[in-house]
């Protein structure tokens, strides 16, 4: 035998107390909003960085040596390409940093 399924109901009504002109009035009035206390900025901070999304391409080749790097790590200090990706791209930078400003 096929079961009924339960009918819906009507959703619930607002409680009486809530109802009374008096509060209704209340509701109705709204309040006000405090001011934001506005201070003047100290020292101009620089804009956060913002994440920026692209895609790029790499040979096969050069995927595959990631991989076996990544492979030959023990498991749990392995990163994902993505983060081996960009840590690489932070060395190259912090190279080229070193080599045009020698101090």
């Amino acid at each position: 035998m096929a079961t009924k399924k339960p009918k819906l109901g009507l959703p619930p009504t607002p409680p009486a107390a809530l109802s009374n002109s008096a509060m209704q009035e209340m509701i109705n009035k709204g309040g006000s909003v405090l001011e934001p206390v506005v201070t003047a900025p100290t020292k101009a901070e620089p804009e956060e960085d913002k994440l920026k999304s692209f895609t790029f391409k790499i040979y096969e080749s050069e995927l595959a040596q990631i991989r076996a790097i990544q492979d030959s790590l023990p498991k749990r200090d392995r990163i994902s390409i993505h983060d081996f990706v960009v840590a690489a791209v932070k060395e190259k930078i912090d190279k080229s940093a070193k080599k045009n400003n020698p101090k």
